[in-house]
């Protein structure tokens, strides 16, 4: 994909992905990312960010890119946010940063995987205040339930 984006040369776009491939039987998730915030993974031990570093597909030629592969255990929870989450601004022109996610993630990963989305865009919504919406903004939560 990386490679056929790249023969386009659609320079002013670019295609930011996060694929995971869920082996049920198993019980592993492969995960690469090229160009999105890193996702967030919670288990029982916490929340945190997977360092998974990609460029945007389409960028360069010949491409490769890192793969980490998670066991999974009834009520662990991925994340997946565009930057638009990360990077929404505030009033103030601050903005409301990765930290500021996780925290959210983290109080409400015993929930639904809806309810986890709909608390991250109530979030949001209540940082910006009154501030536009500066970017698109996608959040998808997997929760693992057996």
């Amino acid at each position: 994909m990386n490679n056929i984006l790249h023969e386009r040369q659609l320079e002013e776009y670019y295609c930011t992905l996060c694929y995971a491939s869920f082996d049920f039987k198993r019980r592993l998730v492969t995960m690469a990312n090229s160009g999105l915030p890193y996702p967030i993974r919670c288990t029982a031990g916490g929340c945190a960010q997977i360092e998974l570093p990609g460029v945007p597909l389409g960028s360069f030629a010949g491409t490769t890119y890192d793969e980490a592969t998670y066991s999974l255990t009834p009520g662990d929870v991925f994340v997946i946010c565009s930057d638009g989450i990360s990077e929404a601004m505030n009033e103030d022109g601050e903005e409301f940063t990765s930290p500021r996610l996780i925290a959210v993630v983290e109080r409400t990963r015993h929930g639904t995987a809806k309810e986890i989305v709909d608390a991250i865009f109530e979030a949001v919504e209540e940082f910006r205040g009154e501030a536009d919406q500066n970017d698109d903004m996608t959040a998808v939560a997997i929760k693992i339930t057996a």
